[in-house]
């Protein structure tokens, strides 16, 4: 046998996934046929590189740290997600450095493997053993065990399937996607005060410029989607941890039991990511609780740290498990709470504070453009965009919500406490407070959807073991938890079959085609491509989707370009000079998303734009050249 087959079966699949793009580059938007399949055969091969490699590396940081109280699901748990966080800054640091380039991901990518050879070798060669003991757990696993993995296995599938498509949600294709995409076409790392939302913490964003550089935008969904399978896993191993083996299972139901989960895994968000990188570094406060090794302390702030560097609103998770931290050292003297805090926040604020010095640096805010606005973002563009932040309230879509975790975890001051438990309810409390003084859009809510899951399934195991509720307490949890992962089965099935993507997959549909039927405004910017001059410049206008347009398209992801344009008393020969200033050719004008922006305009100056441009600016100014369903597309005739 081959000393180092490892390395060999690695560089083989290296070179066979190098050589497949290379002679079959990523296919035509119009292709119709089996070259098709390559592209996700080539994205999930890619993945699967990728989360070797993670793992080599965060098995690497386990064992500097010495972490040896995790069990092999925890490890996993672990380590995956802190290598992906490596793999991300490495990233970063070619994007801050101007050296953003498909060769210099390609030598770090080397490098890391290098680096972390002894351990990501280990686990392959590990791998026959681990997966005959997997195989012997599962045979020994209860009915219902088995039953919530095959359904888990089935909303995997769903969601891997979703996956593979073409992206064609609106917040890929507005800034995460679009973000990296801009980056990569100018070798570095840009402020974009045009796409607000790509100067913001962006270190998922990072590894989907991975993809991105080396042919593949689906592999941003499959890496979003592994960080849902890593939260489902870490769910379960804190579950059973802390409240027992049921508690575990009961944990992962009722995460698995929140119907949009999995719809949102299947995109290139960061969300999910955010909440695993969150929930992790709460996971490690608890542990060290337990047995009071610093090193913890260390590894939670590591984690919160890549949370930060996620989303700014991971900065309410720095909040409170800071605050819980310090908390846990009070009566102990003035040092021992001091010496916690600083050993969680230093980790955190190193790991996370990139994101923000470099926002610092180049607009002069560090939550550019929050708060104080910065470069091209004057008082009233923020005024205007945290007014429509604001106006989502309580939420969007009641399927969004996690009904049943939310309303039995109210339950959970009534019942038996079971290990660190309580430290999860006050965090969760705290984090909870935090949701609600902000925009309070539910999407906000993933980070608390493992913890109201851990609360929830404690109090379904009180109540199948108090001897009050005995004759009925275990049945109805299993009843509720049954309907619940049932109903996430069939909504997301029910989704599959609206948006049909195995045609698409299959090379049976063309990606031109699966896109003309899910993203609204594609076949007008396909129309802006097909018609204008390259010299052209289409004002978007309230929309902000440019990821399958080129320069000819000025994205308007704050949606209030052409609002901010119009003032009280303007004239249609005043807006065109200004638009001719700007160099704006045409008008892109989406009907679904002027109505949107209309529906939250607090201000009414949305509404008022807007009718100033079909009552004025419209019949004067513009010529109709593209119509479809959803869009019209203007050329601007006074000069």
């Amino acid at each position: 046998m081959i000393r180092n087959w490892p390395l060999v079966a690695i560089a083989v699949l290296v070179l066979l996934l190098g050589g497949a793009r290379w002679l079959l580059p990523e296919r035509p938007m119009d292709y119709i046929g089996p070259w098709a399949i390559l592209d996700a055969a080539f994205a999930v091969g890619l993945l699967g590189l990728i989360l070797l490699l993670a793992g080599g590396l965060g098995w690497k940081v386990q064992r500097w740290l010495r972490l040896e109280l995790l069990t092999h699901l925890e490890q996993i748990a672990f380590a995956v997600p802190v290598g992906m966080g490596i793999l991300a800054y490495g990233v970063l640091t070619l994007g801050l450095t101007g050296l953003l380039y498909p060769w210099a991901i390609l030598i770090w990518l080397i490098v890391a493997a290098a680096w972390a050879w002894p351990e990501w070798s280990d686990i392959i060669q590990g791998f026959p053993r681990r997966l005959a003991q997997t195989h012997q757990t599962l045979t020994k696993l209860r009915l219902g065990a088995k039953a919530l993995l095959i359904v888990g296995a089935l909303l995997l599938a769903l969601a891997t399937l979703q996956a593979l498509t073409p992206p064609f949600d609106y917040d890929s294709l507005m800034y995460h996607l679009q973000g990296p995409r801009l980056f990569l076409e100018a070798g570095r790392i840009l402020l974009l005060p045009d796409i607000w939302q790509a100067n913001g913490p962006f270190t998922v964003e990072m590894l989907f410029t991975m993809g991105l550089a080396l042919g593949s935008d689906t592999f941003a969904k499959l890496i979003h989607l592994s960080y849902a399978v890593f939260l489902v896993l870490a769910t379960f191993g804190l579950g059973r941890r802390f409240i027992g083996p049921a508690g575990g299972w009961t944990a992962a139901a009722l995460l698995l039991g929140i119907p949009i989960l999995p719809v949102w895994a299947s995109r290139s968000h960061v969300d999910i990511a955010q909440a695993l990188y969150e929930f992790l570094g709460l996971y490690a406060l608890l542990i060290w609780q337990e047995n009071d090794q610093r090193r913890w302390l260390i590894l939670a702030g590591l984690l919160t740290g890549w949370a930060m560097g996620s989303k700014y609103l991971a900065l309410g998770g720095l909040a409170v498990l800071g605050l819980w931290t310090v908390w846990q050292g009070l009566g102990k003297g003035w040092r021992q709470p001091l010496t916690q805090g600083l050993l969680f926040a230093l980790p955190a604020l190193l790991v996370g504070s990139p994101w923000y010095a470099k926002n610092w640096l180049w607009s002069g805010n560090p939550v550019y453009p929050f708060v104080f606005g910065g470069t091209g973002w004057d008082a009233d563009r923020l005024r205007l965009l945290m007014a429509y932040l604001g106006s989502f309230s309580v939420g969007q879509h009641l399927a969004q919500i996690p009904i049943l975790s939310f309303l039995l975890a109210l339950l959970y001051p009534l019942t038996r406490r079971h290990g660190n438990i309580d430290g999860v309810a006050s965090m969760t409390v705290l984090r909870l407070i935090l949701w609600a003084l902000a925009s309070q859009q539910t999407r906000f809510l993933v980070p608390l959807f493992p913890t109201l899951s851990l609360l929830a399934a404690n109090v379904l195991i009180h109540l199948a073991i108090s001897p009050r509720f005995k004759r009925w307490g275990k049945a109805l949890g299993s009843i509720l938890l049954a309907g619940a992962v049932l109903i996430t089965l069939l909504f997301n099935g029910y989704l599959f079959r609206t948006f049909s993507p195995l045609g698409v997959i299959l090379g049976q549909e063309s990606k031109d085609t699966f896109l003309r039927r899910t993203v609204p405004d594609y076949a007008g910017m396909q129309s802006v491509q097909r018609y204008l001059p390259h010299h052209a410049h289409t004002l978007m206008m309230w929309d902000g989707r440019g990821y399958y347009c080129d320069e000819r398209c000025i994205v308007n992801t704050d949606q209030s370009s052409w609002t901010r344009l119009v003032t009280p008393g303007s004239d249609p020969t005043a807006i065109s000079a200004r638009l001719w200033a700007m160099e704006v050719t045409h008008l892109f004008f989406n009907a679904e998303d002027a109505g949107f922006f209309v529906d939250h305009d607090p201000t009414g100056r949305h509404h008022a734009a807007l009718e100033f441009f079909e009552k004025d600016f419209r019949p004067s100014c513009t010529r109709e050249i593209y119509r479809d369903q959803v869009v019209l597309l203007f050329e601007v005739t006074c000069k």
